[in-house]
């Protein structure tokens, strides 16, 4: 059995040869592939396998399963993402993704994932929902619809009618309501921004917080938490990024450390949520998925909120646990799904 594993990087990644490793284990052969590397033609892939603990390149037939990266689902692409989809089956089809607003809504209209949904609106390109929006909730997240990394996010304070304060990564600015007005028109207006009630997701010591929940399917086609994780943004002003300098922690020390009695209650929670909120998602988008991270915010008391997914998740922090699961689902995939039906 040949698993295909289709990325973008011209070199294989460690991921890759990991799970390329365990996949060996299982009596399974990974062939670490690209886009590019499809003939269509020849229903052929070039690519490479993990061979005596070398990448060897080889020529094979097309796999009858490819784990892909959402990210390879570019217009440049798209002839041969569609042969793959009639030819092969997909980790992910690359079809019907949901926005963040559009998932927000999906989520408000079900109980069971309601009390997850932050408040959120469009700008329209107008002050006047900025200045609404802050009147209501005091505090509030003007942040890029199709933001990553926290690129462009703001959090915005208002103290009085006259006085604001706009916090930006590791920096803040106090604004007169000229100034506010004159920094929407520069930055905020005729883009693609949206504005959130500001989740109070601090750490004792004032930094921003938020906790990742990867989830995975197992050797039984099931989601199962791999690893939550929080990552803390320290020193910074609006959103708990690691990129931008910051650190991370396992949830049981850090949620005993800041939420006291309530950090059972809380951690039961972050894994009901890998478990549950992915076969929701599968459903919204009417396709199946392998992976899916979770970022969530935690109030002071306990509340959780979802601030956004991502159906290709980062795997530093869990490669271990992720090759394992990913090799598992190969397997069950392969022999349960793929050659019973064949």
């Amino acid at each position: 059995m040949i698993i295909g594993f289709m990325r973008n990087f011209r070199n294989p990644t460690e991921m890759a040869k990991l799970t390329a490793m365990l996949c060996k284990s299982q009596g399974m052969d990974l062939i670490y592939i690209r886009p590019g590397d499809v003939n269509i033609e020849k229903h052929m892939v070039k690519g490479k396998m993990y061979i005596n603990s070398k990448w060897i390149s080889v020529e094979t037939g097309i796999p009858k399963y490819v784990d892909i990266s959402p990210y390879c689902f570019k217009a440049k692409n798209k002839p041969i993402i569609r042969y793959l989809r009639n030819n092969t089956f997909l980790s992910d089809k690359g079809k019907n993704y949901i926005s963040k607003e559009n998932l927000q809504k999906s989520l408000q209209k079900d109980d069971e994932f309601a009390h997850l949904v932050i408040p959120t609106i469009k700008t329209e390109n107008s002050f006047s929902s900025v200045e609404k929006f802050l009147n209501k909730y005091s505090i509030i997240v003007i942040k890029p619809m199709g933001g990553e990394r926290g690129k462009g996010v703001y959090i915005l304070t208002k103290e009085d009618n006259d006085s604001y304060i706009l916090g930006h990564q590791k920096e803040e600015k106090n604004l007169s309501y000229q100034e506010l007005i004159s920094f929407f028109d520069q930055f905020i207006k005729d883009k693609r921004y949206i504005l959130q009630k500001y989740v109070t997701s601090r750490t004792n010591q004032g930094d921003p917080f938020d906790c990742r929940v990867h989830a995975e399917k197992n050797g039984k086609g099931e989601w199962v938490s791999a690893r939550n994780f929080i990552r803390i943004g320290i020193g910074q002003k609006v959103v708990s990024n690691v990129n931008q300098g910051g650190g991370i922690s396992d949830p049981k020390p850090f949620l005993k450390a800041n939420f006291g009695d309530d950090w059972e209650k809380i951690f039961e929670n972050l894994n009901k949520l890998a478990v549950t909120l992915p076969k929701k998602i599968e459903q919204l988008r009417g396709t199946h998925i392998m992976s899916l991270g979770m970022d969530v915010g935690i109030e002071k008391d306990g509340s959780l909120y979802l601030f956004e997914t991502n159906s290709a998740p980062t795997t530093k922090p869990l490669r271990a646990q992720a090759a394992m699961l990913r090799t598992e689902y190969y397997k069950y995939f392969m022999e349960e799904k793929l050659y019973k039906t064949s």
